[in-house]
């Protein structure tokens, strides 16, 4: 009655450098899904590390919350559960909140690869507006950052792009390195 319940859904293409085992080897890995949300400040397993699910004490800093309703992080559990094609997670934190993602490698009938994100929600109403938001515009930078991750498997030691290295507007001339 108190609750509301929401989904989202985004994909967006897997680098092309990346091949399907490295997506689907950090899709697997705990650490770097948690840590692609910029506000997961600390994640402590908790169940036996053979389980399936494991489950993890995840701390998060709230950002998406305005400071006069929160100020604080928060910790929550997640439950993860790698895939055959990605990886799944639970969430339960105070307050009601709980979600379900699932992270899917998904091949195209054209031969394209894309990063799937599907997540089903519950929460308080009182912070639905928030939590929507933050999900929606999330999903976007998470698939990005792991992108990002690939890429720095796929191609090691390749800098990143020039826009966004520190002193990047320096003449081409500069930047040739020899």
């Amino acid at each position: 009655m108190f609750d509301s319940t929401f989904s989202h859904a985004s994909a967006e293409p897997l680098s092309r450098a990346a091949s399907d085992q490295i997506a689907i080897r950090l899709m697997h890995d705990v650490n770097v899904i948690l840590h692609l949300n910029p506000d997961c400040k600390n994640i402590k397993l908790v169940s036996d590390p053979s389980a399936n699910p494991q489950e993890y004490k995840v701390e998060d800093s709230l950002a998406f919350v305005p400071k006069k309703l929160w100020s604080g992080g928060v910790w929550y559990t997640a439950f993860f559960k790698p895939v055959e094609d990605g990886c799944d997670i639970m969430i339960q934190a105070p307050g009601g909140f709980t979600s379900t993602n699932k992270w899917r490698l998904i091949r195209k009938a054209d031969g394209t690869r894309v990063v799937s994100i599907t997540s089903d929600a519950k929460c308080s109403k009182t912070f639905s507006i928030f939590v929507k938001r933050f999900l929606e515009s999330s999903h976007g930078q998470m698939q990005r950052a792991f992108n990002e991750r690939v890429e720095a498997i796929a191609r090691p030691g390749m800098p990143r792009r020039r826009s966004s290295m520190p002193g990047s507007f320096r003449s081409a001339r500069q930047m040739v390195v020899v």
